[in-house]
């Protein structure tokens, strides 16, 4: 193996981002080549998992941010709007862990619980979807990566250690490593992957899929009272359909929100389907935030507030079943993508590269008031500011790849 030849980063979503931040870290040099181009925004602003927490504090701590300390919130980090308010998930009133669990499985549809849970971290002052944004913006013209955009691949070797590869573009490389990030249908553009990650993805079955329908609304004016966690907007049913869907976003800025819907296979096949969905989003909103308290002066509907939209639709790009598999037989190619939701994407970055546990020890409570915390099951933890500055506390092990 070539120890100067650079690592291969394929696909373009979460996963990639905060892999690229990590190997900038480790000095290697970059070919970030965006496959399908397939991505999506975070789902919500909040995590699952202490990992995954501690994957966005190195994330922050190596973009050198003049970001604030962030301050944890750990509990249910968000809102169901029901009875014309946004409250505790219905879940949430046994004080039974085992019947939250049952009734959270009950309730939920499948898809959705990749992006929510019993215990959910957000960090105030650590929005994921502003540091995805601003490590992106680090990356352009970056001197350590090299970034391809419609360059299918033409010849593909695996080696005993690393392998090689050519681009329609021209680019023949030898890599050391090679990180899968896009979804997994791209897979079929190289076909020699197929084999390589076989046994990582033995448990999983293509059909198990969902597609996932995005749109960005920017806002003329902010509403006048903003819910800064992650919200929870249930649709109608459609005509025969036997399960609950929601709406699940949030602000991501007062002036700029993000809101994603899930749809199975049958509901993809034509754009009419896709397009009702969209609809039928609105609908949601403009119902769901229809109080004077919300809509500023003027604006006698949610939509009315939204001067731009960004609507972006990815095909199968969530997996709701099995999972991925450690592998030792190929240790060079990783697959690390976003297809089980952004925390366990983060999760599994953490994992692949020895990130310790968030010590929740390091974090001081504050003096809260107990019927607040009653009112909102959420733990208010303010963060020292050295964790901000990541060091030994975070990142434990400094292996190579």
């Amino acid at each position: 193996m070539n120890t100067n030849a650079p690592v291969i980063v394929f696909g373009e979503g979460s996963a990639s981002v905060f892999l690229i931040q990590e190997l900038l870290k480790r000095n290697e040099n970059i070919v970030w080549i965006s496959g399908s181009g397939a991505r999506l925004l975070p789902v919500m602003p909040s995590v699952k998992g202490e990992a995954a927490v501690a994957a966005l504090l190195e994330a922050q701590a190596q973009l050198q941010t003049d970001t604030l300390s962030p301050s944890l919130e750990q509990g249910v980090c968000h809102r169901v709007f029901r009875n014309k308010g946004f409250k505790l998930p219905t879940w949430k009133k046994s004080s039974q862990v085992e019947a939250q669990k049952e009734a959270f499985k009950t309730n939920v549809w499948t898809p959705e619980q990749a992006f929510l849970g019993l215990q959910e971290f957000r960090l105030k002052g650590l929005h994921p979807t502003l540091l995805e944004e601003q490590m992106r913006t680090s990356f352009e013209n970056h001197p350590q990566i090299t970034k391809i955009q419609s360059a299918p691949v033409l010849e593909f070797e695996v080696y005993e250690h690393g392998g090689k590869i050519q681009l329609a573009n021209g680019l023949i490389t030898e890599f050391k490593a090679f990180y899968f990030c896009d979804e997994m249908g791209e897979l079929k553009a190289i076909p020699k992957l197929m084999t390589v990650f076989k046994h990582q993805m033995s448990s999983i079955k293509m059909g198990d899929r969902m597609s996932a329908l995005q749109v960005v609304f920017h806002h003329s004016v902010p509403l006048k009272q903003m819910i800064d966690t992650g919200l929870v907007i249930p649709m109608n049913r459609d005509s025969g359909e036997t399960f609950d869907r929601d709406v699940l976003g949030y602000f991501v800025e007062p002036t700029r929100s993000v809101w994603t819907v899930f749809l199975q296979s049958s509901e993809c096949e034509e754009n009419h389907e896709i397009m009702k969905k969209l609809r039928k989003l609105k609908q949601s909103l403009n119902r769901a935030f229809d109080s004077p308290e919300f809509l500023p002066e003027g604006k006698k509907e949610f939509m009315a507030t939204v001067e731009k939209e960004q609507v972006r639709f990815e095909e199968n790009y969530l997996i709701t079943a099995g999972s991925i598999k450690e592998s030792s037989s190929n240790p060079d190619f990783v697959l690390l993508n976003d297809g089980f939701g952004f925390s366990a994407s983060l999760e599994r970055l953490a994992k692949h590269f020895g990130y310790s546990d968030l010590d929740l020890d390091l974090f001081t409570a504050l003096e809260t008031d107990p019927v607040s915390i009653e009112a909102s099951e959420i733990d208010l933890i303010e963060m020292p500011a050295h964790l901000t500055e990541i060091s030994s506390e975070l990142h434990m092990s400094q292996d190579t790849i």
